[in-house]
Parts: C-alpha cells; sequence; structure tokens
C-alpha cells in the first residue's frame, strides 16, 4: 500500500465524492475509482456506503481513515526530516476567522521544530489570495475565493454565520436599514453578505462601519451600537451567548486551502493542513 494510494482515501472519504477528490489530486475519476477498488480489495470488504450523490465511510472505512491519517503524517516528518527542509510556514489568515484548532496545531508543530520560522499576514480573502500568487506567502487558510487564475484552492469544510448584536431580533430589513452594520473592511467576505441581504430587502446604503479588531467589533456590536456577522462555530470562543441564525443560503461559508498552483507543499505545511482539516 503505497501512500499516494492512501492520500487518494483520504481525501475520497473528506471529500465523499470519487470525483471532487479526482480533480482535488488532479486525477482522472476512473484512476481514482481504481484506487479505491484496489484498497478495497487488499483488505477484502468494502469501506464505503455508496450514496446516489456521493461516497460515505462505513464502519470499518471509518477506521481504516484514522490509520492511514496517522500513517501519512508521520511520512511528512519523515519527508521533512529527510529532506532537511526548513522548518518553515509563511501563512495567511482571515482577520475575522482561524481555522479550528489553529493554534492547537502551531502549537503541536513548535513542540516538534523549536526552531520553526512562521511568517502570518491577515487580511481579506482576495488580499491574502495575492500575496500567495506573488509569493510573500505560500499557504492561506479562507473564507469564500475570488478562484484566482494562478491558484489552488481545496476545500476543506463549512459553516454558519451568525447575526451578532444587542436588538437582534428586530425584523431583519429593519436591522438592515437602520442599525450599524459593522465588518473588518470593505472588502472582508461578511461585508459581501450583508450586500446580499441588503439587496433581497431593498435597503441601499453605504456606511459601514470598519474596525478591524475583532474583540472591539464584538464589544460594540454587545453594547448596542450595531450589529455584525461572525461564524457559529466562534460564539463560546468569543463568550457570545445572544445571536440570531439567519435562514439564507449566503449564510453558509466555505472553508478554503490555497496554494500557488506550482507550489510544492512541504512536508510540514501539510502536517499543519492535516491538523486543520481533521478537525473542521
Amino acid at each position: 500500500m503505497d501512500i499516494e494510494n492512501m492520500r487518494a482515501f483520504i481525501t475520497v472519504a473528506e471529500h465523499q465524492s470519487i470525483s471532487t477528490a479526482a480533480r482535488e489530486l488532479h486525477q482522472l475519476q476512473s484512476n481514482m475509482t481504481a484506487k479505491i477498488k484496489r484498497i478495497e480489495g487488499e483488505f477484502g470488504r468494502e469501506l464505503f456506503y455508496r450514496r446516489p450523490r456521493g461516497v460515505e465511510l462505513n464502519e470499518e472505512g471509518k477506521k481504516l481513515y484514522l490509520q492511514f491519517k496517522k500513517i501519512v503524517a508521520l511520512w511528512e516528518e519523515t519527508r521533512s526530516m529527510m529532506h532537511e527542509e526548513a522548518p518553515l510556514l509563511r501563512l495567511g489568515l482571515m482577520v475575522s476567522k482561524n481555522p479550528a484548532s489553529f493554534d492547537e496545531a502551531m502549537q503541536e508543530l513548535y513542540e516538534k521544530y523549536p526552531n520553526l520560522g512562521v511568517t502570518i499576514r491577515t487580511g481579506s480573502a482576495s488580499k491574502i489570495e495575492e500575496e500567495i500568487a506573488s509569493a510573500v506567502i505560500d499557504l492561506g487558510f479562507l473564507v469564500g475565493t475570488t478562484h484566482h487564475g494562478s491558484l489552488h484552492f481545496r476545500k476543506y469544510g463549512s459553516e454558519k454565520l451568525v447575526l451578532v448584536g444587542k436588538n437582534i431580533h428586530k425584523p431583519l430589513g429593519e436591522i438592515l436599514a437602520h442599525d450599524q452594520l459593522i465588518v473588518s473592511s470593505q472588502n472582508c467576505y461578511y461585508k459581501k453578505v450583508f450586500d446580499v441581504l441588503r439587496e433581497e430587502h431593498g435597503v441601499s446604503r453605504s456606511d459601514f462601519v470598519e474596525i478591524a479588531a475583532l474583540e472591539s467589533m464584538i464589544k460594540m456590536c454587545q453594547l448596542g451600537m450595531g450589529v455584525t456577522l461572525i461564524p457559529k462555530s466562534d460564539l463560546a470562543r468569543l463568550g457570545i451567548a445572544k445571536f440570531r441564525e439567519l435562514d439564507h443560503s449566503c449564510c453558509i461559508i466555505e472553508k478554503y486551502i490555497c496554494t500557488r498552483k506550482n507550489h510544492i507543499v512541504t512536508g510540514i505545511e501539510q502536517q499543519l493542513i492535516q491538523r486543520i482539516v481533521t478537525t473542521s
């Protein structure tokens, strides 16, 4: 069993789709299907439930998935060691959203590589994309994407945005028309979501309040000085008890890992990616 077959299995399991995994790994769908069948033949059992719109790991498949993840992670550590790669990470993060378990993943890597060098740039999705394209950084964790032509995007999850503020249970149209709408910048992804909601409610205004510091933004909203949108998964971390879920497709955000198309992902980058994808 080689590492590439294990990667194929892991990618199919995470996307729950053979065709999506084939695109992700730049392979033909027929080749990906053959790899999955080869693995199932190796263990003499089916490892996926075949659904009309994809596949899903069965109980045996879940066991194998966890084992393959451990093996691939160990292989990436070995690759880094044997190639004597400089322990270096040049990352892009959005101001308003870090990946789940990012801090824990970085702590693990710092403990393993005491001389780890890290560069972190923050900004909007488009800013991070441009910095990756121009080789200022190598790897970005984005919410939403412009699908920049020179970049490669890998979707690794999705989550829901919720409305945060003091008086958030008024009619949404009234909130959008009269409350201060707070965003991190004019180019941030959440501002685009507000734009969609405003348009659907017939609200025309451009007086957004920009606050780059997330803690200050949340404090203003809790004091009743405006409303903002944040991922639901961040509520507990930010100590927010009062929020409102919005039943709109634009509030479902997709999360991507972004690299240059010609960038060869290093072992240490792959270790970070594996930890983040596994916990998302």
